[in-house]
């Protein structure tokens, strides 16, 4: 059993309670307009560049024998610059519990929290990887875009559940995301029926996830579990074009990044369901 991880991110504030170290996992089944984590979207290894120091030089593509390269098709060890690195890394249960755990002293005052990419596309992975982590609190951050048994499994072990909902209505769901949100919002109604204790996330992005039909339909789906689940809006975050030319792509945005956002919480508020803008 192995796993591909594209970050390790430790002290983080904001990944669940405590401080937290942040495991990203490579691989997501969405494709949203806005995606601030474009390095993991693609479920193998791949190449990131440092565009300030690349000088085009071409000494990159020096054929190599390193293992670390080998399904790259570049060199990532003979760059002057030191401007091209490898995403993704291949590691095994044991060897991601061996690196968490040097720090378990911190770890045991917070937790880990796999993210993504989609981590339950890895979800035996995790399951294998917390059963080396005892004592330790877990949290996952999802999509909740997966298969309802696998996601029943994967979070029967967790903690602290955070699932983004970012469109209530299917089509623009799936304008934006280029998948439908059936399998999202069943997993969220499960998890309401269930009595868990969650929170849903919702990125505020301008004149798309922000407006008021939008808020008003999440508020209405999420009334049912207004005791055990909890809202928070999070903002679009404007720099996130540059990750999309470090591995090669292009961002193009069809919103206004620079619109204001409505952080609205009235219609969670007046649904009884407690909720929080950032």
């Amino acid at each position: 059993m192995t796993g591909l991880v594209f970050d390790v991110k430790e002290f983080a504030l904001h990944d669940g309670s405590g401080l937290r170290t942040t495991v990203f996992l490579k691989g997501c089944p969405l494709r949203c307009a806005w995606c601030h984590n474009p390095e993991g979207m693609r479920p193998v290894r791949e190449i990131a560049r440092d565009l300030k120091k690349c000088r085009h030089c071409g000494l990159c593509r020096t054929p190599c024998d390193h293992e670390e390269c080998r399904d790259l098709g570049v060199c990532v060890k003979i760059c002057p610059e030191d401007a091209v690195r490898a995403v993704g890394k291949v590691m095994t249960p044991e060897e991601l519990s061996r690196r968490l755990l040097k720090n378990r002293e911190f770890l045991e005052e917070g937790g880990v929290t796999f993210s993504g990419g989609e981590p339950l596309l890895q979800a035996g992975f995790i399951r294998e990887t917390a059963a080396l982590l005892p004592g330790i609190s877990l949290a996952v951050e999802t999509s909740a875009h997966i298969d309802p048994e696998i996601f029943r499994r994967a979070i029967a072990g967790i903690d602290e559940i955070y699932a983004d909902l970012k469109l209530i209505d299917p089509a623009l769901h799936e304008k934006w995301t280029g998948v439908r949100n059936d399998l999202i919002l069943g997993n969220l109604r499960r998890l309401m029926e269930s009595g868990r204790i969650f929170t849903v996330r919702v990125p505020l992005i301008p004149g798309v996830t922000d407006t008021p039909e939008n808020l008003s339909g999440i508020a209405s789906f999420l009334e049912p579990g207004r005791r055990t689940v909890r809202v928070e809006l999070i903002p679009y975050n404007p720099v996130t074009g540059a990750k999309y030319r470090s591995v090669g792509r292009e961002y193009r945005p069809a919103f206004d990044e620079k619109a204001p956002l409505r952080k609205d919480l009235s219609p969670f508020r007046e649904k009884g369901i407690a909720a929080v803008a950032y």
